[in-house]
């Protein structure tokens, strides 16, 4: 574990340092360098993450030997045959990947979070950096879907001049442009998605997110007893899901060790807490008329990330497809702290202590106090899964430079 602390520690540093520049070339040049440690811990490791070997390495050796992997998506054969013509060894892979998985994440970071700092402790705490060692075709496809959130938010006011628009496409309204432009950025999503489903196939379930970010789908009056219904009734419902996969290649998961529920208590109350938080939040900007296109997207996109991570109850595959909501959290938890109506917070923490307690001198540094308090939760998940459990069998770390060496 020493050295993913290390590699964070450094990494933040390099953020502090960024926030600390007025140059942007100064700015650009620490924002890279902060990934650097990441990308370096994650192309340099050696039978780090359960599928490493058995999985990934196994697989790109049978294909440079020109027998065809079944089981492989289309566009991660393809990955898999570019690779093959530069080298037969497997590395290459690890770094196109991990090239791509914080390529993507990070210039996501970068552009949408509006707490850089925290979304990286998010993505190093709640384990989705360790998930990435591990999952990589689903990271890949991860990562290509949070990419692509850009074009979900996109304001119709962000277009080209409308006069020069008009000429050239012959529009008479506004409202017509801001359709067109619309569109636009759907099909660009819509893109995002295909190229990921080529990754991995379960990535076809981020469609859903197009339909997201107009109104308040997933609200906790039939979220919260549905999800309480599931839990009771666990596995019983494997039945139904059995009729639906009965005649699909996923049929594969109806039997063996797959063909039970999870329950995982913990990432199901993590997912809760952060949707009563950002629930609570939205609530209280939507009194105010103060919510727009990304609250009602981030909050619908957590509520599903709670449901299906639910789900997880009656068949454990659910819990792998909440990972394409779930790692919007990156993003959701900083947006949603920097919304936050501080003294619509500090009115109602009054009511509660009846005022036993001051909030007044603490209001100032309300959204300061709540990242706190994230990232002390996050330690105590981080702590269960990752260094108790060992999560994705990503410690002790090995190297590619001294694989007989490991560093716990």
């Amino acid at each position: 574990m020493i050295v993913y602390i290390i590699m964070i520690l450094i990494s933040l540093i390099f953020l502090i340092l960024a926030e600390k520049m007025k140059k942007k070339e100064l700015k650009l040049l620490m924002y890279i360098l902060a990934v650097v440690p990441f990308f370096l811990v994650s192309i340099l490791r050696y039978d780090v993450g359960t599928d490493y070997l058995k999985r990934y390495v196994y697989d790109y050796n049978r294909m440079a030997e020109g027998i065809n992997v079944e089981n492989f998506e289309i566009g991660f054969k393809l990955l898999i045959q570019i690779c093959l013509i530069f080298t037969k060894s497997p590395n290459i892979l690890f770094i196109v990947t991990s090239a791509i998985i914080l390529g993507f994440i990070m210039t996501t970071i970068y552009k949408r979070s509006k707490n850089i700092i925290l979304s990286v402790i998010i993505f190093f705490l709640g384990g989705f950096f360790f998930d990435s060692l591990n999952l990589v075709r689903q990271y890949v496809a991860m990562s290509i879907i949070l990419f692509g959130y850009k074009f979900l938010i996109k304001d119709s006011k962000e277009t080209d001049d409308a006069n020069s628009i008009k000429s050239i496409r012959d529009i008479k309204s506004i409202k017509d442009i801001k359709r067109i432009k619309n569109l636009k950025y759907i099909v660009s999503y819509i893109v995002c998605v295909i190229i990921a489903v080529t990754m991995h196939s379960s990535s076809i379930v981020a469609l859903l997110l197009v339909v997201l970010n107009k109104k308040e789908i997933m609200n906790w009056k039939w979220v919260i007893p549905v999800s309480i219904l599931i839990l009771l009734l666990n596995e019983k419902l494997l039945g139904l899901l059995g009729l639906v996969l009965q005649n699909t290649r996923f049929n594969v998961y109806l039997t063996g060790n797959m063909a039970r529920g999870e329950v995982s208590v913990l990432y199901i109350l993590e997912n809760l807490l952060v949707y009563g938080f950002m629930y609570y939040i939205f609530a209280k900007n939507k009194k105010a008329q103060k919510t727009g296109k990304e609250d009602i997207l981030l909050l619908n996109i957590q509520g599903l990330s709670l449901f299906i991570t639910v789900c997880g109850a009656c068949h454990m595959q659910f819990s792998r497809i909440a990972l394409y909501f779930f790692v919007f959290q990156i993003i959701s938890i900083p947006y949603y702290i920097s919304v936050m109506p501080v003294e619509e917070v500090k009115k109602d923490l009054d009511k509660i202590f009846k005022g036993k307690i001051s909030f007044e001198k603490h209001i100032g540094k309300m959204k300061q106090i709540v990242s706190g308090l994230v990232v002390v939760c996050l330690l105590g998940l981080f702590w269960y899964t990752n260094i108790k459990n060992n999560n994705n069998e990503v410690v002790p770390y090995k190297s590619i430079i001294n694989k007989d060496i490991e560093i716990k």
